[in-house]
């Protein structure tokens, strides 16, 4: 009887540890709609706006970059050496891919973490989100704020194999956590009568994100200008529930070009990726004061995507690389905080809702380093160029290359 009831205890604990632990997708809800007690809604954020900023962040959190799958040791066939030799002096960028294949047979493996924590949004921080209105006198003051924080560590698993001298195949597996907290609250003061009001939240979840699968042909190998080109395919294995995934099917089509000048390597890639119909308004609503369009669907959005930059052989053993990377986000909205400004004799701070493309800029600074001949040690930093639509902090990427 004793064991019995011992197991059942524990069984009833492990039930309890379990409902009470909520996923980072539901504490970012609980946190954006919450609608608690005796007030109608407390929070920064109108039910519509806050369905935009949910998009915005899940957007996010599935599709930030990730990084090239391209090895850094590529391989030529040397047809009077006959043997496979070095195709380029430079490891390559870590965030953007470069014309070279790895070579027949060739196999680069690589894994790499990456710290994440989003920052603002349309420039106001996220843990300072207001909507709030003060006027007359004796003073009235209506504040509702949020404050969020989401952070996400990925774990970036990739391969490269060279099916063909000119022929590349491969596969990118992220493996995620996302964490959410946050709270929403309510300040008032009517009448000299202050009231005061406020709810946590908190969650975190992990798992498997969406698999990049890439296919790059090599187009043109010359003294001046190689080029290649591929397409990717991003398969929805993420949990969108997880802040994972999308949950959609996407595919992306991009051309490689990239030139040297002794050890120096200029390259750029221009993108497009197809899949979703991004956010979708009526834009004929007026269903809030600040006369936001109402949001009636979301689906991740198709991009236009590009990087330039340039990589260098520092030695023989250290390539430095720095690139401008953007996503011009279609279909997407941006959630901006207008503020009278504290000199108005009334001030109000809303948050309103313009649907449009969104264009992110991100600045990317590597630096590879050669260990014992088939291994690279690999570090980049990526930093926000503007402050348009969801915005990261500093994102530091620490990893490893390994070549067979």
């Amino acid at each position: 009887m004793s064991a019995r009831l011992s197991i059942l205890t524990l069984g009833i604990l492990l039930v309890a540890t379990g409902a009470g632990a909520q996923t980072a997708g539901t504490a970012l809800r609980g946190i954006l709609f919450n609608i608690p007690g005796p007030y109608s809604a407390t929070g920064a954020l109108s039910e519509n706006s806050a369905s935009v900023l949910y998009g915005l962040l899940l957007g996010e959190t599935t599709t930030f970059p990730t990084g090239t799958s391209a090895g850094g040791l590529t391989w030529t066939f040397d047809d009077t050496l006959r043997v496979p030799v070095r195709r380029s002096r430079s490891f390559g960028p870590m965030f953007a891919e470069r014309p070279f294949t790895t070579g027949k047979g060739k196999l680069n493996v690589g894994a790499a973490f990456q710290h994440t924590t989003f920052s603002s949004v349309g420039g106001r921080s996220l843990t300072d989100l207001e909507w709030s209105i003060a006027y007359g006198d004796p003073l009235y003051i209506d504040r509702r704020t949020s404050s969020l924080s989401v952070q996400l560590d990925r774990t970036i698993v990739s391969a490269t194999y060279g099916l063909h001298n000119k022929i590349d195949l491969a596969a990118i597996v992220p493996f995620g956590t996302a964490r959410v907290t946050g709270f929403s609250s309510l300040y008032s003061l009517l009448s000299g009568v202050e009231d005061t009001f406020r709810t946590d939240r908190s969650g975190s979840s992990s798992g498997i994100g969406d698999i990049l699968v890439r296919t790059k042909v090599a187009l043109l190998a010359s003294d001046g200008f190689d080029a290649a080109a591929a397409v990717d395919v991003r398969l929805p294995t993420g949990d969108t529930e997880k802040l994972l995934g999308t949950g959609f099917t996407q595919a992306r089509v991009m051309f490689i070009g990239g030139t040297t000048f002794g050890s120096v390597n200029p390259h750029f890639n221009v993108g497009y990726t197809f899949g979703g119909d991004g956010m979708k308004f009526d834009a004929d609503s007026n269903r809030f004061e600040e006369s936001d369009p109402e949001l009636i669907s979301r689906q991740p959005s198709e991009e236009f995507n590009y990087t330039a930059g340039v990589d260098v052989a520092a030695t023989l053993r250290i390539t430095i690389a720095g690139d401008l990377v953007g996503r011009v986000v279609r279909n997407s909205a941006l959630l901006e905080f207008i503020d009278t400004g504290p000199g108005a004799g009334d001030r109000q701070i809303v948050p309103v809702v313009t649907p449009g493309a969104v264009h992110k800029l991100l600045g990317a600074v590597s630096i590879k380093v050669s260990v014992g001949g088939a291994w690279l040690l690999t570090g980049t930093v990526l930093f926000p160029l503007n402050d348009a639509g969801i915005t990261p902090a500093v994102t530091p990427v620490i990893g490893f290359e390994r070549a067979f």
